[in-house]
């Protein structure tokens, strides 16, 4: 698996989605790994990880102006929680400014 934002905030290298869900650092990073890293077929996972799944799609319909995706997430129109903002806004950053320099 080519993870992007998963081994940055984690410092460790990840070769299966079972191997992410046991940990709870890099579970807690999913979501955001998804929303992230289109490279990876995410589809194939879905029942595993329909918790991350659902909330990826909630943020990507929320922010979608901020994302250029090679396959669009499913739209769900409810509000994202205030809670994750933050990470989010955190994650996005630090990925832009990686790209950037």
């Amino acid at each position: 698996m080519k993870l992007k934002v998963i081994p940055a905030f984690t410092g460790r290298e990840y070769q299966s989605i079972d191997e992410i869900l046991k940990d709870k650092k890099a579970k807690k990073l999913l979501w955001a790994e998804i929303l992230f890293n289109d490279e990876i077929n995410w589809e194939k996972f879905k029942d595993k990880i329909k918790e991350d799944y659902k909330k990826v799609a909630i943020f990507y319909t929320n922010f979608r102006y901020l994302f250029k995706r090679k396959k669009p997430l499913p739209e769900i129109r409810e509000r994202v929680d205030e809670k994750e903002i933050r990470r989010f806004e955190e994650i996005y950053r630090f990925l832009n400014i990686g790209e950037k320099a």
